[in-house]
């Protein structure tokens, strides 16, 4: 398992970071206070680190540990401050504050992965419409992301194949319409735990049907990650003044509420 060291004292980026790293499937060390950082960056071999830009600026004991464990292998990302901008004689990467859900997952996999996936993909159980022959029938994705997703169907689809995938957004009054193409197909087996359905690639996706589709995924990956702030017993209350810049950049929680009603087959 990869590890993490996490340095930051906003508290509400440290635990938000921290949460979804470790959803993520990292093993992550957060530490809220700078005077810690030093002898955890020569103790410890980590893969990847995450700071506050502040922490570096003009420290020069934090850069030589730094200097090591990246010579070591590890990389290093800085999250950006209002104070400060790094001139680091080190290579890092940049991260805006607030984080972008989706440009963190990229970073990620680019550092830390031998074969970085390039969409972030969300877990879930939503029906879906799948329309073909001028039959329509119900099936359950089970994961999506913007470029695809997997579903369970009923019908017996061939790699290649072409067909329509109604989804309702359920929470945000919108359902889409779409293009979809068979990339491949899974068949139950005991190695799956009897898993069946198809991947499904996107075809021709129009830019506000995209966005959307981004919308969404942020908007689940935020509920997602509240139930289990309140699980855990953190802080998920409305931001006070002044803390626009210490969450991730999703958009507001929706209120889920019954999905609109299918499209009838034609």
């Amino acid at each position: 398992m990869k590890r993490l060291l996490l340095g930051e004292h906003r508290e509400d980026i440290l635990n938000t970071l921290d949460l979804t790293l470790k959803h993520w499937g990292y093993r992550v060390l957060a530490v809220p206070r700078r005077e810690r950082l030093n002898k955890l960056i020569r103790d410890t071999a980590f893969d990847l680190l995450i700071i506050n830009a502040d922490w570096l600026d003009a420290n020069h004991a934090t850069l030589e540990a730094l200097e090591t464990c990246i010579g070591k292998g590890a990389s290093l990302m800085v999250l950006k401050s209002r104070e400060t901008t790094p001139q680091l004689p080190l290579p890092h990467q940049l991260l805006d504050v607030p984080v972008d859900i989706f440009s963190l997952f990229s970073a990620i996999q680019q550092h830390l992965e031998k074969h970085p996936r390039k969409n972030m993909r969300l877990a879930l159980k939503l029906p879906g419409m799948i329309c073909r022959h001028h039959q329509c029938q119900l099936g359950e994705v089970l994961s999506l992301s913007t470029r695809g997703l997997f579903m369970k169907t009923g019908f017996r689809l061939d790699q290649g194949e072409r067909f329509r995938i109604v989804l309702p957004l359920m929470g945000m009054k919108e359902e889409l319409e779409l293009s979809g193409k068979v990339l491949y197909r899974v068949h139950p087996d005991p190695k799956n735990n009897y898993q069946q359905g198809v991947g499904v690639g996107f075809v021709d996706l129009q830019p506000n049907a995209a966005q959307l589709l981004e919308r969404y995924i942020k908007t689940c990956f935020r509920e997602e990650m509240s139930h289990r702030r309140g699980h855990h017993g953190w802080h998920t209350g409305a931001l006070t003044q002044g803390e626009e810049d210490t969450v991730l950049r999703l958009p507001a929680p929706m209120l889920w509420e019954t999905p609109p009603a299918p499209p009838q087959p034609s």
